[in-house]
């Protein structure tokens, strides 16, 4: 199911075939537009249930993202012309932790490389790097050096 995910997600940029890949995509509880820019190795864990992603997203390289997250705009309750979001940007290495919500209200939201995003934390801020952020909202765990 993985690898049927993984050439799903690939082939979404394609004119005829892309359309049909988002809209099996979305049966598959996963909405994942053709705006959104996802590196290598990137892996979708558990995809058993719901994952939105916002079309201003870039996913970086070795991102893990589990099931449940949410990546998108905290100010939905404006119409979309007047948002402040500018977009949201995945940093190499992270893990979004399943049920996580990365929300941004203006401007670009970061998660930085090799960050945590604990279960079920709403994500408002950047992040730096090599960080846990846990919570509701979200707040800074723990630095830590990357092991190499």
């Amino acid at each position: 199911m993985e690898k049927f995910i993984k050439v799903l997600i690939k082939t979404r940029k394609f004119l005829i075939i892309g359309k049909f890949s988002v809209v099996v995509l979305k049966l598959l509880g996963l909405e994942i537009p053709k705006k959104v820019i996802i590196g290598k190795n990137v892996k979708f864990n558990h995809l058993s249930t719901g994952l939105v992603i916002h079309p201003k997203t870039v996913i970086e390289d070795d991102v893990q993202i589990f099931q449940g997250v949410t990546i998108g705009r905290a100010d939905a309750y404006q119409d979309y012309k007047f948002s402040e979001m500018e977009g949201i940007v995945i940093k190499r290495g992270a893990v979004l932790c399943a049920g996580s919500k990365i929300l941004c209200k203006k401007g670009i939201l970061t998660v930085g490389e090799n960050t945590i995003v604990g279960a079920n934390s709403v994500l408002l801020n950047s992040t730096g790097d090599n960080e846990i952020w846990a919570g509701i909202p979200a707040k800074l765990q723990k630095s830590y050096q990357k092991k190499q």
